[in-house]
């Protein structure tokens, strides 16, 4: 790889240990804190105690990275392992929420795909929880032979896979912008703003096929920019794997990858006209996007419809209809009786701002350096962002505009980081006025550091207000008061006993974070969340529950009675956005909706635990049983 053209005074920049192991040191000392919040919230501490040592934790952990790897004369290559640090510490205070088994509703997606890999040794399997999962196996495949090389359970194979990712992604997005940018501190800037970005603490670090794919994407582009003038084919081969990774781990990650490149070949062939790299980028741009495009016809179909029919056009019709003033806007920083605290929606606020306040400047600066090819595709995506906005005022927007910042951040984080580059306008203005008296240099240097670092400091701190809930940011209390956001153990336990007592692949019903678990620990088929709701909310087992039944082939009910303590936090449902009253409850789940299924016909209680019943409902599946459907259920007693 060429050389970097490195800002002046890099000459003199050194590898400090000493400052890379205070660093650490505070980096330690952060995720400690963290660790006292969890533990704290797991015993059902209040939030705004436990929320003090969450938030210390976190600035102990940003905060001095980011004054270090912005100061002057801080060598790359110290740059480069304080931005992996950060990565790695970020991964670390999420692991620290849940070290002993994942929580997340998509991480339970992905580990069913890696439990189906091991028992049937087939990558291909019917995933119950998002079957468009089951043909993107790249990171179950990869997990379950982790797994099954070393002996290690699904969980801490895919810990490491994901951390492994993370190292890869830190380092590959310095690499990128140092190359785009022309500047190792431009780069550290453009790596904190990315850090920064909403998903990067918590969704980023998830056991999630994205989150394989876009540091797989990541090093695409940095190898191919490390090879470009490079005409043998062993490196084109290396790419061209990377680029089926990355197809076949995760959907929009490979088209964004096509697009990406292909934008950088037209920026090489507009500016520049000729030379290698033209050539090779523009032929891994080709085989990118068909593999991309072949994949998704060839082998993921049902990816299209869930891709484009059930989320993308939905949430920009909604999007348009809000602009338009036909839908009311949805209500910020509230879900399922929740209100975030005001300090947080105050920062989420600030966040943005500052974002949209440095980008005219920062736009400024870039199309100084117009002619550089990387610079003019990071400016393409950076003025992208403040459109990603707009889907957050839609009711189910938010899933748009949350997703969509990983990429959009990867541009926005370059054109920003020019801001903290050296060679910026002090540098020029102070070539202008010399002489200036050097402790007026160092006088100035020093704040402009500190200023930096705060701002991206805060801008992190928005961040995370605006990408997580704050009730989801710690472990869920043991008991919580009212309904969960997380799977709760008696759920777990009651999943178990269907495995052992029922076997495998049994098709259930239950509320759609139940059904997480019933997949997972007890590996059983469970019908789709839309089909199904109409079973729970009716107030006796009626012809439409009866026809839900048999339409869905369901043979077994979970229910929850955890269900009548309080509304649904995010998503804002019990089962399905289609439910009635989904995104607007303002009363619990009704009693008389559940005690319908211990008095009515047809149906058998096998299994009472606490708040977790299981009803046998063969009989009526298979339409041995009819149930009086004309008559009023007789009331039960629910359990509590």
């Amino acid at each position: 790889m060429r050389p970097v053209a490195w800002p002046q005074g890099h000459e003199d920049s050194h590898f400090e240990f000493k400052w890379v192991l205070l660093v650490a040191l505070c980096t330690a000392l952060g995720l400690g804190s963290v660790a006292i919040a969890d533990a704290a919230s797991r015993q059902g501490g209040d939030y705004s105690v436990t929320s003090v040592f969450f938030w210390a934790g976190l600035l102990l952990i940003f905060a001095p990275i980011a004054f270090r790897i912005l100061s002057n004369n801080v060598h790359p290559h110290e740059q480069l392992a304080l931005v992996v640090l950060l990565g790695i510490a970020l991964y670390g205070a999420k692991l620290l929420g849940s070290p002993d088994a994942f929580r997340g509703t998509d991480e339970y997606v992905h580990l069913r795909n890696t439990q189906d890999i091991l028992r049937t040794q087939h990558v291909f399997n019917s995933n119950p929880l998002l079957p468009t999962a089951a043909f993107y196996p790249g990171l179950g495949a990869a997990t379950a032979g982790l797994a099954d090389l070393t002996g290690l359970s699904p969980f801490v194979s895919g810990v490491l896979i994901i951390g492994a990712a993370r190292i890869l992604m830190s380092a590959c997005f310095f690499l990128v912008a140092e190359r785009a940018t022309g500047s190792a501190r431009a780069a550290a800037g453009a790596s904190l703003v990315y850090a920064a970005n909403p998903l990067f603490l918590f969704w980023s670090s998830t056991f999630a096929y994205e989150n394989l794919a876009l540091p797989l994407a990541a090093f695409v582009v940095w190898w191919l920019g490390r090879i470009r003038q490079e005409a043998g084919p062993g490196p084109q081969i290396v790419a061209a794997m990377a680029i089926v990774a990355v197809t076949v781990t995760h959907h929009v990650a490979g088209f964004a990858l096509a697009a990406l490149l292909s934008a950088w070949w037209l920026a090489e062939l507009v500016i520049r006209r000729s030379g290698a790299e033209l050539r090779n980028v523009g032929f891994m741009a080709a085989v990118s996007g068909v593999a991309a495009l072949s994949w998704l016809v060839l082998v993921a179909k049902p990816a299209k419809s869930y891709l484009f029919t059930n989320n993308l056009v939905p949430e920009l019709q909604q999007t348009i209809s809000v602009l338009t003033g036909r839908t009311p806007p949805r209500h910020l920083f509230t879900s399922g009786g929740h209100v975030s605290p005001a300090w947080e929606i105050v920062a989420s606020f600030g966040a943005i701002s500052v974002l949209l306040l440095a980008l005219p400047l920062a736009l400024y600066l870039a199309w100084t350096q117009r002619r550089r090819p990387a610079i003019a595709v990071a400016t393409c995506v950076a003025v992208i962002y403040p459109f990603t906005l707009l889907p957050r005022l839609a009711p189910t927007g938010v899933v748009i505009s949350g997703r969509s910042s990983e990429y959009v951040f990867a541009g926005l984080g370059c054109v920003l980081g020019l801001l903290t580059a050296e060679a910026t306008w002090w540098r020029r203005t102070r070539r202008r006025l010399r002489p200036v008296p050097a402790a007026l240099t160092r006088w100035f240097g020093w704040r402009w550091v500190a200023v930096a670092a705060a701002l991206t400091t805060f801008v992190f701190v928005g961040g995370v207000t605006i990408g997580t809930a704050f009730y989801e940011r710690l472990p869920e209390s043991s008991n919580p008061p009212g309904y969960p956001w997380s799977v709760q153990p008696d759920v777990v336990s009651a999943s178990q006993w269907s495995r052992e007592r029922l076997g495998i692949n049994q098709r259930f019903a239950a509320n759609w974070i139940d059904a997480s678990a019933l997949a997972v620990y007890g590996e059983q088929n469970t019908a789709n969340e839309n089909d199904i709701w109409p079973i729970f909310f009716a107030d006796t087992v009626d012809a439409a529950a009866v026809h839900s039944i048999r339409a869905s082939g369901v043979r077994y009910l979970l229910v929850d009675w955890r269900m009548i303590r309080g509304v649904p936090p995010t998503p804002g449902y019990y089962f399905s956005p289609y439910e009635p009253g989904a995104g607007r409850y303002s009363q619990a789940f009704p009693v008389r909706a559940l005690q319908k299924f211990a008095s009515a016909p047809c149906t058998s209680l096998i299994y009472d635990s606490g708040f977790i019943q299981i009803f046998d409902v063969t009989l009526i599946e298979n339409g041995s049983c009819a149930p009086a459907l004309t008559s009023t259920a007789r009331n039960g007693n629910s359990p509590g």
